[in-house]
């Protein structure tokens, strides 16, 4: 069973391409397709480009591991025959092409098939963004697609080339555990820069510098909460089904490492839970000292009234058309009445700060 929840930077509504007759990429980033394989065992690793056109399968080598890794899912048609080379349903195609983020996980007779979003967040762009990644899990070969150029996996061939972790001494199951652990970090470090702009915020809403601004990216950050919460939590639901390991494709030495990354989800679900208590707190602070501003702005507004609540009835008095007012026909009788009223005015200024008022 998949989990879709849309993506935040759709402006369009999501599009049903179950109804169509052949799959159609539905997504935002047309970058143009490539295929590279890398081929390794405990003694050699070796790189190559594969064009377009070609077989994957005939590619494979069973005497190593073989990670083909496609940037781009732009080209349907290819995407759509190599996921069939694998024996891939066209259900899987069309949701890894859609327009809404897909989690899934799913075992076959000879393939293991995971679906999962990847977060992320350029340099210099304050809003983060996600792509599509998915995984063909096979006896000796990965099939890795994702969606945008971001050097999510480039760490992971590095490891490879310079036989770090002793990767290369592992099979194709082991390589499956640490590309989903890159995703997996990638999904926190966006959460860590969210986390480090919260910061910021704090600092300026400890100095009552709030704005509408801070409000919006409060709220955009609410929203980045909720989209990647809602993909990791459905991918934990979906990895029991990779955990069954029903085609065996992951060997018993090494589901401890899948173990592992469950565990690692349940951290990083740890982290949001976190991140959603400073969110929270500080929504809460943008507001209060909003409140605060404005009880600020009725205090002074009321100490004014209260000042001049006598005056007005000084004036009130002095302003009724009786004939007796002896003090309307004085020849000092304005200046008296100022000095009066200034009189007033003062001893309620002072007896408003002696009660400190303000």
């Amino acid at each position: 069973m998949s989990r879709r929840t849309p993506k935040k930077s759709k402006n369009s509504p999501a599009r049903n391409n179950y109804l169509l007759a052949k799959p159609t990429y539905f997504g935002d980033k047309n970058i143009p397709m490539s295929i590279e394989l890398i081929q390794y065992d405990a003694m050699r690793v070796e790189v190559k480009n594969i064009q377009l056109q070609s077989t994957i399968k005939d590619q494979i080598d069973n005497t190593k591991v073989n990670w083909v890794k496609i940037t781009g899912i732009s080209d349907a048609n290819v995407v759509n025959r190599i996921c069939k080379e694998f024996g891939l349903h066209s259900f899987d195609v069309k949701d890894l092409l859609a327009d809404q983020q897909v989690v899934k996980a799913v075992g076959y007779d000879k393939v293991s098939y995971v679906l999962m979003s990847a977060f992320y967040q350029e340099k210099d762009v304050i809003d983060i963004d996600d792509m599509q990644v998915a995984f063909i899990l096979g006896d000796h070969f990965i099939v890795s697609f994702q969606e945008g150029s971001v050097p999510a996996f480039d760490e992971v061939k590095k490891n490879i080339e310079e036989n770090n972790i002793l990767i290369r001494q592992k099979g194709a199951d082991f390589l499956l555990y640490i590309l989903l652990n890159a995703v997996n970090i990638s999904n926190v470090n966006t959460v860590m820069d969210i986390e480090d702009e919260l910061a910021n915020v704090e600092d300026q809403l400890i100095l009552g510098k709030d704005s509408i601004d801070i409000l919006k990216l409060l709220h955009e950050c609410r929203v980045d909460y909720m989209h990647i919460r809602r993909s990791i939590v459905s991918l934990r639901e979906e990895f029991t089904n990779l955990l069954h390991n029903t085609n065996k494709l992951i060997k018993e030495e090494n589901v401890v490492y899948f173990n592992d990354f469950d565990d690692r989800m349940r951290t990083t679900l740890g982290d949001l839970a976190s991140f959603h208590e400073s969110l929270t707190s500080l929504l809460d602070l943008y507001y209060n000292n909003n409140n605060l501003k404005m009880n600020e702005i009725i205090k002074r507004l009321t100490i004014v009234s209260t000042m001049f609540i006598p005056l007005t009835f000084m004036v009130g008095v002095w302003g009724m058309n009786f004939k007796l007012m002896p003090e309307t026909a004085w020849k000092y009788g304005y200046l008296v009445a100022w000095v009066v009223l200034a009189a007033i005015a003062a001893f309620t200024y002072l007896w408003i700060r002696k009660q400190k008022w303000f």
